[in-house]
């Protein structure tokens, strides 16, 4: 387990404290991104930050995209915080947040030349998605059926996370897969 943030804190941005993410956002992202990540801020399910003395210093922005999935949407670390286990803590706090609502698949993307966030998620388990890999419900990763949903860009590939196996009898229930 990584070292804790020197006074760093987790908690819940809900409704206008969101706007406190925005110099995280603003350090993370650039173009488009930045204004796609500003944009979802404001309507995604959940919104965790590390802050220390009331300043947040990193943001992650996650969903439930269907009962079984997961999907980190963003995760932004102001640019004194980096490489000083901010990430990593959020990164961790967003599995165990999707684990205790009974996710088995998280999924994440990333642009495909970000070496830093492709790391910092194979750290943790992830790995690439190829576009031809069977659906998360027959033992792969493939979630190409929800892919609409994660707006990944050009330049991005995906990666996932299976959790926990799929139970017995359990690939003919819920959303299909392409």
């Amino acid at each position: 387990m990584e070292p804790a943030v020197p006074g760093g804190r987790l908690v819940d941005l809900e409704g206008a404290d969101r706007e406190r993410a925005l110099p995280a956002i603003r350090d993370g992202f650039e173009g488009i991104y930045r204004w796609h990540a500003k944009r979802t801020l404001r309507d995604i399910a959940r919104v965790r930050a590390i802050e220390v003395d009331r300043e947040v210093v990193g943001v992650a922005m996650l969903e439930l995209l269907v009962p079984e999935v997961g999907y980190v949407y963003y995760l932004a670390v102001r640019t004194p915080w980096r490489h000083r286990g901010v990430g990593v803590r959020l990164l961790d706090d967003a599995l165990d947040w999707f684990r205790a609502s009974r996710a088995r698949v998280v999924y994440a993307a990333a642009e495909e030349h970000n070496t830093a966030s492709l790391a910092l998620f194979r750290s943790r388990g992830f790995r690439l998605v190829d576009r031809a890999e069977p659906g998360w419900r027959e033992g792969g990763l493939g979630a190409w059926g929800l892919r609409s949903r994660m707006r990944i860009v050009f330049g991005e590939v995906l990666l996932g996370l299976r959790l926990a196996p799929e139970p017995a009898g359990g690939a003919g229930r819920g959303p299909r897969q392409v």
